[in-house]
């Protein structure tokens, strides 16, 4: 597969004759991550016993649901130009809430709630907070960064207020069948993450939405010209990221047979750092999912690698920065070559 990590043709305007050898180094940089995890899966192949396993695979893809769904609410919301640091928060509430509407123990009881019950209200507080994020940039003209920060911190705050700091646990063994139940040997909770991968593909790639939020990332102005309705686009964007984003910390909870207060945390730099090293631009108009799918893959095999070695936290922890870092300077030198 390759990264195709520029916009839909509708979507630019004036195409002119480029060099081969920018043209080759456009190339190269736009499907670097597909070179990098190839080359990191060699290396850890080549060092660590086992590592390359069907069995090892799985499971590095079973651990990396959470940051791969976050990904794909991440990615719609950088090509369309905004940007979302609430993701992470609204998963850790969505899982305190799933939770604590399922739950038979909170700090000493839960409200017993049925899953599809609980489903439907969570997704429907994680579309409302992205309702907010959404309503606020496109109507009041505040920057994302600044409103879906001020989100973050709300949301975090709130989790960490109804619950106390303590943890809600016990949800009904049939909820749970969504992380034990394997199809094929694969278990289902990795089927449905390359199910939405191929899903919000096909919605990015081939419909008129998709289109939209490649032309409203990529010339905002030009958009409004076209007759693109831009607020529109703005609020689906955003609504789609907290629903996304709530309903990865349902998944969290299927996984944990509960959720704590500090559930997602240290998800949103990953996040950030496997969607921009996937290809996606971060001044918009500029991405693909297949390549995000690849980011998260990478990230995932190192995480897995590090902790095989069992190499320190605290150089986990470092190690996650410099790919931050090198993300951002990747991004900026694809900008400069175009």
């Amino acid at each position: 597969m390759t990264n195709a990590a520029a916009s839909p043709p509708s979507g630019r305007m004036g195409v002119q004759a480029v060099p081969r050898g920018k043209l080759l180094l456009r190339q190269v940089l736009d499907n670097l991550v597909w070179i990098i995890l190839l080359a990191a899966i060699l290396v850890f192949s080549i060092t660590i016993d086992g590592f390359f396993s069907v069995r090892n695979y799985i499971n590095i893809m079973h651990h990396s649901v959470f940051i791969g769904i976050l990904a794909i609410a991440e990615t719609y919301c950088l090509i369309s130009g905004q940007l979302d640091l609430s993701i992470e928060s609204v998963a850790g509430f969505g899982a305190i809430m799933g939770a604590y509407l399922m739950g038979y123990s909170r700090f000493a009881s839960g409200l017993h709630l049925s899953p599809a019950y609980t489903i439907l209200l969570v997704l429907a507080f994680g579309c409302a907070v992205g309702l907010i994020n959404g309503l606020i940039v496109v109507k009041l003209k505040i920057d994302a960064f600044l409103v879906t920060l001020a989100m973050f911190i709300t949301v975090r705050g709130l989790a960490l207020w109804l619950t106390g700091g303590k943890g809600v646990s016990q949800v009904p063994s049939t909820f749970r069948l969504v992380d034990t139940t394997k199809v094929f040997g694969i278990p289902f909770m990795v089927w449905l993450m390359v199910f939405f991968y191929i899903f919000f593909f096909f919605v990015l790639m081939r419909t008129r939405f998709g289109r939209h939020i490649f032309v409203v990332g990529g010339n905002i102005d030009a958009a409004y010209k076209h007759g693109v309705n831009v607020q529109g686009v703005l609020l689906r964007v955003f609504v789609l990221s907290g629903a996304m984003s709530a309903a990865t910390g349902l998944l969290m909870v299927a996984r944990a047979d509960g959720a704590s207060a500090g559930s997602a945390r240290q998800f949103l730099f990953e996040v950030f750092a496997a969607v921009v090293i996937g290809g996606v631009g971060l001044k918009g108009g500029v991405g693909s999912l297949v390549g995000v799918f690849a980011g998260v893959i990478l990230l995932s095999s190192i995480r897995s690698a590090l902790n095989i070695l069992a190499i320190s936290p605290f150089v986990t922890e470092m190690v996650r920065g410099l790919l931050v870092l090198f993300a951002i300077v990747l991004d900026s030198v694809k900008r400069m070559i175009r």
